[in-house]
């Protein structure tokens, strides 16, 4: 290992001081007991925030490295980050420690590249590279003040000193290390086993498995520090395809061993090569998709595995809870952070995705908050259309895809509804759980439905041509749609948890003609439906289309407004925007977002209920003022935010003025005397708060 020494601290010339808020910083060279040290001064005063020691540098980080350093001090015990921000300034990575130790004797700290996580930026995910600056730092979480001393800071590189070394039951198992297709490690039988010695303990993050033929195989992975003993790390009972991907994350051994298994007569598999994966490959399950992704031809998985961001939008009825989201692709996202529904097509037997086309979004009826995505190839247009109907409590998304064949001659295309392990939302829009892959460890077709993890998840209304799921391991159902073929499978258990599969309908379109493909997906999750559950939404999806419409245009033309026709796309746009508010609200809750802001901060409510009162929805906006009202305080302090979680009283002290304005506004527009009455005490005490804000402030303190 080698280790290169990145501050002796005798000088602090390259490092600053930067704080939020109130807190303060300063930085002064102290003694260790050693060598000299950094002696950071804080004090968050009678607030929160953070303050950041950073030190301009120029690294190129290895794949495998650990920072070192020696820290002691006497503070509270807050949160401490050690951050690295990339060469431009504008990609994060961290090691944060919420539950830091700040006694007061010297110890060491390693801080490990596995350690490090992906923060923010627009990168939107992997491992560090190329470095421009380090940050110490102590972020409030009882505040206060204190003092952190740290020396000798350094990089070790965990680079691998040697090739590793192989041996296996039978066979030649030094081919998988040729870098040669036309050889292959064969063994002489099953069960047999192929073994790595790295010669020390080696990090890694994955495998990549080359084999010489695409049959059923079983394999497992296993894991020794010296060889005594063995950990089995994966196991994939059900594998096949040329390739196989293994996620190894956080993996350090000295030997790796990959063991074949199998039935009596199985054929024997060949090993054609085994690729180490250095951590980066596996530092997320993200980053692990993200790495096939790179490995596959584009199209194969969603937009978002390429570091690109896809704009969306919500979709469901004006009184839901939580909205589907559909995007620019035509992806759906059901479930709230669930698996996809994607199109796919295959056109004389090739497989034809969003990358092949020309892309168009549109509204199915102007200005109804029913989305379309548009994919154009040659004379070909897939038009695809999501909205969602029915009562509050069992309302259904409603998927068209609609075949329209321009040209002069029939198409004959085989249309599939694929379901992955993917959500809309990428990993850089992530909160709690929402964000990037999803878990599909159970997929089935079964009663004339498909049931993703036990529940059901989407029922085709047209009559499909067949269906087919594949474990992780077996190959994503894309592999399979690029050969024009289903997985055999109807129902499958994957292990890992990152199933595939999907619908078919194969369709013959006359020029000048179009076909439709109609689906329904639960917009609640729900268990096992029995049959009379499915059987209720064996109906016409136009009529539904129809219904949907309606329910729409009743609430959006609610105030007539009369404006000459330049005026009347603002006016559209202006409809748009509420039928969002409506379609984000939760209860009566109103929230900016379906996903990663399903919160309700009073700043974003008192605008959503402003615009719900102009434009005759006075109602939703009595409904948020008097639900917000009853997380006041006691003392008339009206907090930021609330959500399903609890309350956020973080002081934003615009709070207490917006609860005010939003009574009086939807006093001046609906005239409804009896819930101002109702809040009236609520409004005093707002006013209270306030005034005893000003007192506070306009003392010689401040």
């Amino acid at each position: 290992m080698q280790v290169t020494n990145l501050d002796d601290f005798e000088d602090l010339s390259e490092w600053s001081a930067v704080v939020s808020g109130q807190a303060r910083l300063a930085l002064a060279v102290d003694t260790s007991p050693h060598e000299s040290a950094m002696r950071m001064d804080f004090d968050f005063g009678e607030g929160g925030g953070f303050v950041v020691a950073r030190r301009p540098v120029q690294l190129t980080l290895p794949d495998s490295f650990a920072f070192l350093m020696r820290v002691r001090a006497e503070a509270p015990a807050n949160v401490f980050e050690f951050k690295l921000v990339d060469t431009e300034g504008v990609n994060v990575w961290r090691f944060r420690d919420a539950s830091f130790d700040f006694s007061s004797h010297w110890r060491p700290l390693r801080v490990e590249s596995r350690q490090i996580e992906f923060g923010w930026g627009p990168g939107g995910g992997g491992a560090p590279s190329m470095i421009g600056a380090i940050e110490i730092v102590i972020a409030a979480g009882p505040g206060g003040h204190g003092r952190l001393w740290l020396c000798d800071l350094r990089l070790e590189d965990r680079t691998p000193s040697q090739p590793a070394s192989v041996r296996a039951s039978s066979g030649k198992p030094e081919h998988v290390l040729d870098a040669r297709p036309d050889t292959c490690w064969q063994p002489d039988q099953l069960p047999a086993w192929v073994e790595f010695d790295f010669h020390e303990p080696r990090d890694y993050g994955g495998l990549i498995l080359h084999w010489n033929t695409p049959q059923p195989r079983q394999f497992k992975v296993l894991e020794s520090a010296g060889g005594e003993g063995w950990s089995s790390v994966y196991d994939a009972p059900r594998a096949a395809g040329m390739k196989n991907y293994v996620y190894l994350p956080r993996g350090r051994a000295r030997l790796l061993r990959l063991t074949l298994d199998g039935h009596e007569g199985d054929p024997v598999p060949g090993l054609v090569a085994v690729e180490l994966q250095p951590e980066r490959f596996a530092h997320s399950i993200n980053d692990f998709f993200h790495h096939i992704a790179e490995d596959t031809r584009r199209g194969r998985y969603p937009r978002w595995l390429y570091r690109e961001q896809s704009y969306w939008t919500p979709v469901d009825i004006p009184d839901g809870t939580t909205p589907a989201l559909f995007n620019e692709e035509g992806m759906i996202e059901v479930a709230h952070a669930g698996y996809s529904i994607e199109p796919m097509l295959t056109i004389d037997g090739k497989l034809m995705t969003w990358a092949d086309c020309i892309l168009q979004q549109g509204l199915a009826r102007p200005p109804l908050p029913i989305p379309e995505s548009v994919w154009i190839s040659g004379a070909l247009a897939l038009i695809t259309t999501a909205f969602a109907e029915g009562p509050a409590d069992r309302a259904w998304v409603f998927i068209r895809y609609r075949l329209e064949n321009h040209g002069s001659k029939p198409v004959r295309v085989g249309l599939h509804a694929a379901l992955r392990p993917f959500q809309v939302s990428p990993p850089w829009q992530g909160y709690r759980n929402v964000g990037g892959a999803r878990h599909i460890r159970m997929l089935a077709f079964r009663d004339g439905a498909v049931r993703v993890n036990g529940r059901l998840a989407l029922v085709p209304l047209s009559k499909p041509s067949g269906f087919g799921a594949a474990t992780f391991d077996e190959g994503p159902i894309t592999d399979y749609l690029a050969t024009d073929r289903l997985p055999s499978a109807q129902d499958v258990l994957d292990l890992f948890g990152y199933a595939s599969g999907a619908l078919r309908f194969d369709l013959v379109v006359e020029p000048g003609a179009a076909g439709d493909v109609w689906l329904a997906a639960p917009l609640a999750e729900r268990a096992d439906a029995d049959p009379g559950e499915v059987s209720e939404v064996s109906f016409d999806g136009e009529a539904r289309l129809d219904a949907a419409c309606a329910q729409w245009s009743e609430i959006l033309e609610g105030v007539d407004m009369e404006l000459p026709v330049p005026a009347r796309e603002y006016l559209a746009c202006c409809q748009g925007a509420l039928a969002h508010i409506l379609i984000n609200r939760d209860g009566p809750a109103l929230q900016p977002g379906p996903r990663r802001y399903t919160r309700s901060w009073i700043r974003d409510g008192v605008v959503m209920a402003a615009a719900l009162l102009r434009f005759g929805r006075a109602r939703e906006a009595g409904e948020f003022i008097r639900w917000y009202a009853q997380f006041q305080a006691p003392d008339g302090n009206v907090p930021c935010c609330v959500d399903r979680q609890g309350v956020d009283w973080l002081p934003e002290h615009d709070s207490h003025g917006q609860f005010i304005f939003a009574v009086a506004d939807y006093y001046r527009f609906s005239g409804d005397r009896a819930l101002v009455e109702e809040l009236w005490p609520a409004v005093h005490r707002a006013v209270d708060y306030l005034e005893q804000l000003r007192a506070d402030r306009l003392t010689p303190h401040y």
